[in-house]
């Protein structure tokens, strides 16, 4: 019996089917994408260095903290060993209860994000 580095007939015919990728594949990378992890021209979206640092701060915070006052989100941060920089952040709020972190990334003053149509 011969070795070869192909598929079976079977294999090979569904191989021929796979239609992923072409055109398809292209329009999930339009310049229009609403991701914030694209880097996008249009006013009213975030750029790639405030995406990060907005990540930051959410990965700096454990999700069921909200809805929560400045030191119950500086203790979440410090637990989870934030970057020392978003730790004075953190205690640089105004006392009053944070509901999300995009509240608390537009105290800070952050840039925001419009809503797509």
């Amino acid at each position: 019996m011969e070795m070869t580095d192909k598929h079976g007939a079977r294999v090979d015919d569904e191989l021929q089917k796979d239609t992923r990728g072409g055109d398809d594949a292209r329009d999930l990378l339009r310049s229009d994408d609403s991701r914030p992890d694209v880097q996008q021209d249009h006013e009213g979206v975030l750029d790639v260095a405030d995406a990060d640092r907005r990540s930051a701060l959410a990965r700096s915070m454990e999700p069921g903290v909200f809805p929560a006052r400045p030191a119950e989100l500086e203790a979440s941060a410090t637990a989870l060993f934030a970057d020392p920089g978003i730790i004075t952040a953190l205690q640089s709020l105004p006392d009053r209860v944070y509901e999300s972190v995009q509240d608390v990334w537009q105290t800070l003053g952050g840039a925001v994000e419009e809503k797509r149509a």
